[in-house]
């Protein structure tokens, strides 16, 4: 259901992406009529979802906040296909996830020491949040031998038919420090090579109450070092934007200090954008994402009795429609504050394993540059 609405959103919208919001400098007096436009550096973002979409002028330093919702829910899903609590349970697991939400708040950091190049560091907070329901119609609760079912497993993953538990974990993520080049800044057309290292500053040894584990997706950390380069070219025809980005994040570890590394992540982006005013741009983008799944597994005790315990069920492809908005706050100077917004819908999905599928994302950002 989901997907034809995502569907009938494209159909019904022209292919709007963020595009550079114009700021127009005002001098004292009346204002002329040959008055230019000039471009706000800051607002070359493409997509408040998208990282690494612009550089700064030399001299130009840049502070932001951006946040970012993913939320999943629904049946679990193998491959493209949804799958059944009746058949999860067939496939060995006892417990089965519900629903999730990931949030994440970042520091955007920018400072250009010359034109050329444009440095930037990005610490991150997470916050992971699901709920788990029993799907074993043999476990109902009652006590055995003087011991409740679920006391046997010190937690939700003794859940009973039908109970459900939420359980979360926060902390400090990985911290992306990246540098990039400008490739070329002409007016209709700029383009931008970026290498970023993120280290690995969040946790992946958070446990659940009884000791074990908590699930690979609940660590705020991925414990390794890794490289992304990525590459972004923007162009505009008037009121009309364009765009694409790539980008590889290359996991140089097999393994962490907890046994495990996350899949490398690949990522294709494009875009195109309409002006609506001098503050105001429309936005659009569509994306492709690859993860690979989880190498490893914990060297520590952990469990087995969800789909979420087992690093098989971990990455695959998936494309998403983007849509938002930029805009210039209406303060005066060179560089206006910009907010951006943006909101995704999966539209096509293939999982490894069985997972539960993303259900959408959002995401919000406030930037200044000075």
């Amino acid at each position: 259901m989901k997907h034809a609405f995502a569907r009938a959103v494209l159909a019904s919208l022209p292919p709007l992406a963020a595009y550079p919001a114009y700021a127009q400098q005002t001098p004292e007096g009346p204002p002329a009529a040959e008055e230019p436009i000039v471009v706000t550096p800051v607002a070359v973002y493409p997509a408040a979802g998208l990282m690494n979409g612009h550089t700064h002028d030399g001299g130009e330093f840049m502070i932001g906040l951006r946040y970012t919702r993913n939320s999943y829910s629904g049946a679990n899903q193998s491959g493209t296909d949804p799958v059944s609590n009746a058949e999860v349970l067939a496939a060995g697991y006892t417990v089965a996830a519900s629903e999730m939400n990931m949030d994440m708040v970042m520091l955007d950091l920018m400072y250009a020491p010359n034109d050329t190049l444009t440095f930037m560091v990005m610490p991150h907070w997470m916050r992971h949040e699901m709920t788990m329901v029993g799907i074993d119609p043999a476990n109902t609760g009652m006590p055995m031998g003087g011991m409740a079912m679920d006391d046997m497993d010190h937690g939700h993953h003794g859940l009973a038919f039908g109970q459900s538990m939420t359980h979360s974990t926060q902390g400090f993520g990985d911290t992306l420090v990246s540098v990039s080049y400008r490739l070329a800044n002409a007016p209709g057309l700029k383009a931008h090579a970026t290498l970023g290292v993120w280290a690995p500053t969040g946790k992946v040894d958070r446990k659940n109450a009884d000791g074990t584990f908590a699930h690979y997706m609940m660590q705020s950390g991925s414990g390794t070092w890794d490289i992304e380069p990525v590459v972004t070219v923007t162009g505009q025809s008037g009121m009309i934007g364009y765009g694409a980005q790539t980008s590889y994040r290359w996991r140089t570890d097999d393994a962490n200090e907890s046994g495990f590394a996350f899949g490398d992540k690949a990522q294709a982006s494009g875009w195109v954008s309409y002006l609506v005013d001098s503050g105001f741009s429309l936005a659009s983008r569509l994306t492709w994402e690859h993860e690979g799944q989880i190498l490893g597994h914990y060297n520590g005790p952990h469990n087995h009795r969800t789909p979420s315990d087992i690093p098989a069920n971990y990455g695959g492809d998936t494309v998403l429609a983007g849509f938002g908005a930029n805009i210039a706050l209406p303060v005066r100077g060179r560089h206006r504050p910009q907010v951006g917004m943006e909101v995704g819908v999966p539209l096509y999905q293939d999982l490894n394993g069985i997972q539960l599928p993303e259900d959408w994302r959002a995401s919000l950002s406030l930037s200044q540059t000075f």
